[in-house]
């Protein structure tokens, strides 16, 4: 079996790792000030809609005290955190480790590669819905856990990536290793990009988009945006349009709203950055207006936002 670390465990690395504990996967865990704690002395819990729950003890570590060398090392960490992680990630990780970035912004993989010559360092992204009770205890909602993950060209493919695949699934995750991950890895920001501009701008919940009228319409704008940004980086997205963000939209509980748009609400850090201000400066790198997201940011940088 491969040994894996996850940096990170908050709703995404915290449910993915509990499924890969519950498999009886080798799995460490490196965190932080209370979730750290917890862990060590509690264990980590997942909890389901059905009621169903995993206890686990868990190994957890911080960045002095973890010296293992993982084969997979999964990032399930918000953007603005990464460049805190990296002389950890330079230390522990080999010509052998593959790291796998499970991060919201696109094109997260492909810049950390730039700064780590050893280990390999794909793209990917994650569905799942898990939400952090309390340190130490997610509760997933729904049972959607999918991985997407891939070699960014086809040259720096390794056996390994099929590993993972098997054991994850093994695990009862849903993986796509993915032979277009670019394409991938933008269908899910052309969806949580603008899911996350709209309601932080209007202050909105899914249900207000899962209904005609303007709030619907904005988002489709902001999609348009996204989709013709990818169109002019040669990104072809195989058909994927507005319609399809739309589908994700409408298959959300109505209540629901993004993790950045609860961070902005609470004023704490949030990934703003690469989010949402990366989309005006890709438009303007690449020729492409961005009213929709123009107006966004006009409102969030007004407020504060940065």
């Amino acid at each position: 079996m491969l040994k894996y670390l996850i940096i990170g465990a908050g709703g995404v690395g915290g449910t993915l790792g509990a499924y890969l504990q519950r498999a009886g996967l080798p799995v460490s865990f490196l965190a932080h000030g209370k979730t750290l704690e917890a862990l060590k002395k509690k264990g980590l819990t997942l909890v389901k809609d059905s009621g169903e729950e995993t206890f686990s003890p868990v190994a957890a570590f911080d960045e002095a005290s973890y010296n293992e060398t993982p084969d997979v090392i999964f990032l399930a960490l918000k953007s603005y955190s990464i460049e805190s992680v990296l002389p950890f990630l330079e230390r522990i990780a080999t010509e052998h480790t593959v790291i796998i970035p499970l991060c919201n912004v696109f094109g997260t993989g492909e810049k950390l590669q730039k700064k780590l010559e050893k280990p390999l360092v794909t793209d990917g992204c994650i569905y799942v819905m898990g939400n952090v009770e309390e340190a130490g205890r997610i509760r997933q909602l729904g049972n959607l856990m999918r991985v997407v993950y891939g070699v960014r060209k086809p040259e720096e493919a390794r056996p390994i990536l099929e590993e993972v695949k098997a054991e994850l699934t093994r695990a009862g995750v849903e993986v796509v290793l993915s032979d277009n991950i670019r394409r991938d890895c933008m269908k899910k920001f052309a969806y949580l990009s603008p899911h996350g501009a709209v309601g932080t701008y209007f202050y909105i919940t899914a249900a207000h988009l899962q209904r005609e009228g303007e709030y619907r319409n904005f988002y489709r704008g902001l999609v348009r945006e996204v989709l013709a940004i990818a169109e002019k980086m040669g990104i072809a997205m195989d058909g994927y349009s507005e319609a399809d963000s739309l589908k994700v939209v409408d298959g959300l509980a109505p209540e629901m709203t993004t993790s950045f748009q609860k961070d902005v609400a609470d004023m704490r850090k949030s990934e703003v950055d690469g989010l949402v201000y990366e989309v005006q400066r890709l438009g303007a790198a690449y020729g492409v207006p961005t009213p929709y997201y123009d107006e966004v940011i006009e409102a969030l940088r007004s407020r504060g936002v940065e």
